[in-house]
């Protein structure tokens, strides 16, 4: 079907603009529909007026061969913007736009020559509307308690920006071979007299064999702009959830370009799955509790992959000349950021600490000296 832009500018220094697809029409007024993570349909912010979504279907893993990357798929009407402040690359259909970076809040974006690269085949919908990040966000800061105490009306104010961050996922079927050099510790007494002591001592032995594991939705992070320590305190994704890939999920949303490809993050995926191989063979000998080595000759068999989309509410704000910003989890509500702290209540906290420490120190000296 085919897609027209109507581009109007506005005088404002980030320069919005409105687009009308003929994709996503509202069928009352004919304004642009977005994705409503509530009713889970496309919906008119203007009139209410809705429509369906195709139907959730499985996503179809793709078999991962050495030649899996070069085979470029485009995403169809897209295009590339990239930030030039902090270098983030997203993804916007050709029909819609984003007036500042979705991660730092930077204006002035540029459209990239880039090449899309591989498209996404899984989408994580968004589960947490954007009242509801609001929400998640607020109570995140009510539990920064040496945070500047107008940090909740910013939270109030502050825009969130939906955003699909990228990841990898991989199953695989791996056989292994192995062998190791493991060891169980024991004591003896030696000596005589005043010399009698007791040592410990290793006794080594080796062992070897194979092990099948099978290995589902291994998750790889390939955003640069969420690192895989805030994605796990975001409580990460639950990729076994996700759905075939349909941009009307997208629709009102950005989603970023994937900054580590697909055979880098392979690698990554196979030494998450060789060290879990190795977690097993050593759990096969429970008396053993010194490890000299395990080698490790793994096989990876009907190996697959999806590039699955992420949901992620952002936001970005300046405080007293500083950059923060704070992520909230489209499908769980979970919130991970860095928040400014307050002058005044810092030198208070640990001024308490300091007499906290004080009166338990002279606490300890009334009961053990006097």
């Amino acid at each position: 079907m085919g897609k027209k832009e109507l581009i109007e500018e506005t005088a404002d220094a980030t320069s919005a603009k409105e687009v009308e697809s003929d994709t996503f029409k509202c069928p009352g007024c004919g304004n642009f529909l977005k994705y409503d993570p509530d009713s889970c349909k496309l919906k008119c912010d203007y009139c209410g007026g809705e429509r369906d979504v195709p139907p959730p279907r499985p996503p179809m893993e793709l078999y991962y061969t050495a030649l899996s990357e070069q085979g470029y798929s485009s995403w169809g009407e897209v295009k590339c913007i990239q930030c030039p402040v902090c270098g983030a690359k997203t993804m916007l259909e050709k029909y819609q736009t984003v007036t500042v970076c979705p991660f730092c809040g930077a204006p002035n974006l540029v459209e990239s020559d880039e090449l899309p690269g591989l498209k996404p085949n899984a989408v994580l919908p968004f589960l947490i509307s954007e009242p509801k990040a609001h929400e998640s966000l607020k109570k995140w800061m009510g539990k920064k308690f040496l945070a500047p105490s107008n940090l909740k009306k910013t939270a109030k104010t502050s825009k969130m920006r939906g955003v699909y961050v990228p990841s990898w996922t991989f199953d695989s079927n791996v056989f292994a071979t192995y062998d190791a050099r493991l060891g169980k510790t024991y004591t003896v007494t030696v000596g005589s007299g005043k010399n009698r002591r007791t040592e410990t001592r290793v006794r080594w032995y080796n062992v070897s064999g194979s092990i099948n594991s099978y290995f589902d939705d291994v998750l790889v992070n390939a955003s640069s702009r969420l690192s895989q320590k805030d994605l796990n305190k975001i409580g990460g994704f639950d990729t076994k959830n996700s759905v075939q890939y349909e941009e009307e999920y997208l629709s009102g949303y950005s989603a970023e370009r994937y900054a580590q490809g697909l055979d880098a993050s392979w690698e990554v995926a196979k030494d998450l799955m060789i060290n879990n191989v190795r977690s097993q063979i050593r759990n096969r000998y429970p008396d053993a509790d010194r490890v000299d080595y395990i080698n490790v000759r793994p096989v990876f068999n009907e190996t697959k992959y999806k590039y699955v989309l992420g949901p992620v509410w952002t936001s970005a704000y300046r405080y007293k000349g500083k950059d923060y910003g704070f992520v909230v989890n489209g499908r769980n509500g979970k919130t991970v950021g860095k928040a400014p702290l307050s002058p005044i209540k810092t030198f208070f906290f640990v001024l308490f600490c300091a007499g906290a420490a004080a009166l338990l120190i002279w606490l300890m000296y009334l009961l053990f000296f006097v």
